[in-house]
């Protein structure tokens, strides 16, 4: 889940039950916003302009039905197209059954270790979960999100981390 951390900076953040991976996020610009909206709508346009042109063709053109099948067709593959593409997209992220197999092999990624947790502080700030990590060695650990996972994430390690 995405949480902001003491320095404001957008990490994502993977919870297991022996730690947590943290790394940076990608921020999207808004550029990137724009390229992805367009090709959403493009997508969504090409399947609404076939699908109404087999609709059209059907009503005006009732004895050529080869027409209206071939552009419902046509919208039948762009819909499944759009959908391999977002599922494609989804598979790259690569699952893991540990924190440690995580931080093996993420980029500027951080873990924390179950043994290195002290203390675990849930509250709730405004609209935002706030959840103050106290560790063995070096400055406590604060991670912010609108999104009420975080708290929930964090409840099994809150007051002191599950044992090992």
């Amino acid at each position: 889940m995405s949480v902001r951390d003491a320095a404001e900076g957008w990490r994502l953040l993977d919870v297991y039950d022996d730690g947590w991976c943290e790394t940076p996020a990608p921020v999207r610009t808004a550029e990137e916003t724009r390229r992805r909206l367009r090709e959403l709508l493009a997508w969504m346009g090409a399947l609404v302009l076939l699908f109404g042109g087999a609709a059209a063709a059907a009503v005006l053109l009732p004895d050529a039905l080869w027409v209206s099948s071939l552009l419902l067709s046509a919208s039948i593959g762009v819909a499944l197209a759009a959908g391999l593409r977002a599922a494609r997209a989804r598979a790259r992220t690569p699952a893991f059954d540990t924190s440690a197999a995580q931080a093996a092999t993420a980029d500027g990624g951080r873990r924390v270790a179950v043994t290195d947790v002290r203390a675990v502080q849930l509250q709730r700030a405004g609209h935002e979960d706030v959840v103050t990590v106290t560790v063995r060695r070096g400055p406590a650990l604060v991670y912010r999100s609108p999104d009420r996972t975080l708290g929930r994430l964090f409840q099994p390690w809150s007051p002191r981390p599950p044992a090992r």
